[in-house]
């Protein structure tokens, strides 16, 4: 599957429980220490921000700074999500188009975080097909699934990755059971790959926090963050090696459904205790920056302010859906045909011969079904036009049969 999965929203604490099998030592060769750790504890904790790039822009995190610094307000971003996907061999990364989308538009979507001084990391999801972290039998297998990750954050100029083990099915396709010693082999394999300047968190959930065996390897050389992930409870989780709470998160929230008084409660919470890191779930692209003000402002002394970037001026993309389901026919003339639409700034409108169709303002949308008779379509030449909401059109030429 390459739907991405949004039911962070209604998670609910599953039972996992710690393998207490024997573990077979191993021998890696420790990376060096990550960077956050060889720099000490940070000035204030790490807000660190999940973005559904399925329904949202990233980019809209750069419309957050802190009112009196001008620093970026949210410190660590994650591209919600990535997959690791299964070919009946092997694991294999697996992008689907909207994350695709978002990567190769790194100049948009990416580097005004970085310039502002935010760390935009790639989350990695289990999809259901059986390949997760927690399963590979082999450092060789781990190793090659940690080069595809590592191509991934070099080729679109990243910041780390960050790894969510849920939706995994382990055991699907005969795919093998979870085992001690897989993720930190996978983890360690990462970390020799990228280096010390690059992060690898963990979303404290799944097989890969529960079942995996944390003192087999270098986990304070390993990993830079582990935090947790239930919304919204204030937890950190235990993960021996890792035992600075600066490299720590307790609080989780849902910036759509958690109260802004237990938001705000959870941060003066997380600079009392000395936890490094905040985790906030699915920033939209509504103005939240009075939710975010409670935060900040006991993270880091600081409000928040909104100023959404005038960066929008790539018009629309639009493609024809293939299949049968959506589109018969040929380009030559189509009986039926079905289009595609995004748009990172939002697709707002379209119309189809001149009659209007108002959209729902996602970065992706669909115009499906068109034949003539419906959507304003006509037997021979039509004209589809799209727009963005900054006003940028493609138009898009098509004829339909009677």
């Amino acid at each position: 599957m390459s739907r991405l999965h949004s039911t962070k929203l209604h998670r609910l604490r599953q039972g996992f429980t710690v393998a207490a099998s024997a573990v077979i030592a191993m021998s890696f060769v420790a990376g060096a220490s990550p960077a956050t750790a060889a720099e000490g504890a940070e000035a204030d904790p790490q807000l660190a921000v999940y973005v559904e790039v399925n329904s949202n822009d990233l980019a809209n995190v750069a419309d957050y700074t802190l009112a009196d610094s001008g620093r970026a307000a949210v410190d660590l971003a994650m591209i919600f999500a990535a997959n690791i996907n299964y070919d009946g061999e092997k694991a294999y990364l697996h992008l689907n188009d909207r994350v695709t989308e978002t990567l190769q538009d790194a100049e948009n979507q990416i580097r005004p975080l970085q310039a502002q001084g935010t760390k935009v990391l790639l989350s990695v999801l289990g999809n259901h097909q059986g390949a997760g972290f927690a399963n590979f039998t082999s450092f060789a297998a781990a190793d090659a699934f940690a080069a595809e990750l590592a191509d991934a954050v070099t080729t679109y100029g990243l910041d780390g990755i960050d790894f969510d083990d849920e939706w995994t099915n382990y055991g699907a396709n005969g795919t093998p059971q979870p085992n001690a010693q897989s993720f930190g082999w996978l983890a360690t394999a990462l970390r020799e790959r990228l280096g010390s300047d690059k992060i690898i968190s963990l979303y404290a959930i799944g097989p890969s926090y529960t079942t995996t065996d944390f003192d087999a390897f270098d986990v304070d050389g390993v990993i830079d963050y582990a935090w947790n992930p239930y919304y919204p409870t204030y937890d950190a989780p235990t993960v021996p090696g890792l035992e600075d709470r600066t490299r720590l998160g307790a609080a989780a929230i849902d910036l759509a459904n958690t109260s802004a008084a237990t938001a705000a409660d959870f941060a003066r919470r997380t600079v009392a205790d000395g936890y490094g890191v905040y985790v906030a779930y699915n920033l939209t692209a509504t103005d939240q920056s009075a939710y975010l003000s409670g935060i900040t402002q006991e993270l880091k002394g600081e409000p928040t302010e909104y100023r959404a970037a005038p960066r929008d001026r790539t018009a629309p993309t639009v493609t024809v859906k293939p299949g049968e389901a959506f589109t018969t026919g040929s380009p030559d003339a189509y009986s039926k045909v079905s289009f595609k639409l995004y748009d990172a700034g939002k697709v707002d409108r379209l119309s189809v011969n001149g009659v209007p169709k108002d959209l729902t303002d996602n970065a992706w949308s669909d115009l499906n079904f068109v034949k003539p008779g419906v959507f304003g379509g006509v037997a021979g030449a039509n004209v589809l036009e799209v727009f963005d909401a900054s006003g940028n059109r493609t138009e898009v030429l098509f004829t339909l049969t009677g």
